[in-house]
């Protein structure tokens, strides 16, 4: 039987509707309140218009080539410099 929430897993027992990872989600609904985590989930994994519009253009400004990248120095270089 697979999972009411995402449809995708099978249920942790015979008996449940939800498998372990959702159950997990419906847990913590149920301590901080589902406004609340809905709320954070909109602030951190949704990004509006202009969100967007910064990264485009932060992408846009950033050069990409192979020259000016740097190989990180060890410790060992380092010391050695």
């Amino acid at each position: 039987m697979t999972c009411r929430f995402c449809e995708a897993k099978q249920v942790e027992h015979w008996f449940g509707s939800w498998c372990s990872q959702c159950r997990q989600i419906k847990n913590l609904c149920n301590v901080y309140g589902y406004e609340r985590v809905l709320e954070i989930l909109k602030k951190c994994c949704i990004r509006d218009e202009d969100q967007l519009e910064k990264k485009i253009e932060k992408h846009k400004k950033q050069d990409h080539g192979d020259e000016s990248y740097e190989k990180p120095k060890t410790r060992s270089k380092a010391e050695k410099i």
